[in-house]
């Protein structure tokens, strides 16, 4: 079969993508104006621009110990690995606190017996662009005196209780890499309502560095192809060729630069079309979900009350091993490839200290190993869906 859905895709024309070329000529800076427009967006009073997320994160943590001298950071024990490269660059120490099986994410009944007076700040992380509740967590937050830094990556526009995700604590990052709702292929953002943050956030941004000529040259084709090869005639016919270029390792490093005007101007158009992509990620990911939920193999993240997802990816954790690899291969047979996200908890990727000998976070290690992600973007197709349902219907 030559065409294929990919697991993830951001509809990108060409014709946008030309618009980048203002940014070669002239000597206007289109990053601020991105940057504003963002802000707006989100409803926050600043956003900052980065080359990607991890950056954002970076800086942010740099801002919070300049005021304060507390050194540990709690992120879930099963997310994006990678999040304990900017904690350890800024001199700061990661722990760990079980994941939910109800949203596969951090577990906020267990939080109270991890933090302490050493903890300078919490990530709650939106996986999939799922919204969830966290006033318990800012309540404790309160209480104890940490910052809270929502990790928005995967949940630009989702809403709840009326507001977007990511300006409920001190400060909201997104990512705008390869895989997100919203990309202009990498890039990062960080946005907060402090205007003592702010300044020392502008201060810490600006102090890095631009892209060098040599991206600014490259960008233009990276974007076009990366346009081209999610559309799935063309990522079915050279899948070959597209598949070595997936993340299959962690990283264990990554550079912190400025955002470029060429990919600001990309981001302008993007924002623009942001809620019409949402709604179209959530009209399918909510077929996909009601067609699911009562399927005695899977397990699916609760969708909370007052909340609006934006469907990043569409998360399915499996009861059994192998009827994940069965579903997997029968999707693959039906044109529609699949994702496996972080395939280990944090602390079996990177040593944190933790016992290897006892399984202390059995939840995220249970989710890591069993947790399949389905596509839920503007490129899937009706006909498609029906492939999915039935797939796992003959279960």
């Amino acid at each position: 079969m030559l065409r294929k859905i990919p697991t993830t895709a951001v509809p990108l024309s060409i014709s946008e993508i030309l618009k980048g070329f203002k940014s070669f000529f002239g000597k206007k800076s289109y990053i601020e104006e991105f940057e504003h427009n963002f802000a707006r967006y989100m409803g926050s009073n600043y956003a900052f621009s980065f080359n990607c997320c991890t950056a954002s994160i970076y800086i942010f943590l740099k801002t919070l110990k300049k005021l304060s001298n507390k050194q540990e950071v709690v992120i879930p024990a099963y997310t994006v690995p990678t999040l304990v490269l900017p904690i350890r660059k800024a001199g700061l120490k990661p722990v760990l606190c079980e994941s939910s099986l109800d949203t596969f994410t951090m577990d906020f009944e267990r939080l109270s017996d991890v933090v302490n007076d050493n903890t300078l700040c919490v990530l709650p992380i939106y996986h999939f662009g799922f919204p969830y509740e966290i006033d318990s967590l800012l309540k404790l937050a309160s209480e104890k005196g940490f910052f809270v830094l929502e990790d928005t990556a995967q949940a630009p526009g989702a809403m709840l209780d009326g507001k977007k995700v990511g300006t409920l604590g001190d400060a909201g990052c997104f990512s705008l890499c390869r895989g997100k709702n919203f990309s202009t292929f990498n890039g990062g953002m960080l946005v907060t309502n402090s205007d003592e943050m702010a300044k020392i956030i502008r201060e810490e941004r600006d102090l890095l560095p631009r892209q060098g000529f040599s991206f600014k040259i490259k960008i233009p084709l990276i974007l076009t192809l990366y346009s081209l090869v999610v559309r799935p005639i063309i990522y079915g016919s050279f899948y070959r060729l597209i598949a070595p270029f997936k993340h299959t390792t962690v990283h264990d490093s990554f550079a912190s630069k400025q955002f470029s005007d060429f990919q600001a101007i990309i981001g302008l158009g993007l924002l623009k079309r942001l809620d019409e992509v949402n709604d179209i990620r959530l009209k399918k990911g909510m077929v996909l979900y009601d067609a699911l939920k009562n399927n005695e193999h899977i397990i699916l993240p609760q969708i909370t009350k007052n909340s609006t997802p934006v469907f990043n990816h569409f998360p399915v954790v499996f009861k059994e091993i192998k009827t994940m690899e069965k579903v997997q291969a029968g999707l693959w047979e039906r044109g529609i490839d699949t994702g496996r996200m972080y395939l280990k908890p944090v602390h079996h990727l990177y040593d944190l200290g933790y016992d290897r000998q006892k399984e202390l976070f059995p939840n995220a290690l249970y989710i890591a190993e069993r947790l399949l992600t389905l596509p839920s973007h503007p490129y899937l197709d009706d006909n498609s869906i029906e492939k999915i349902i039935g797939v796992f219907k003959s279960l």
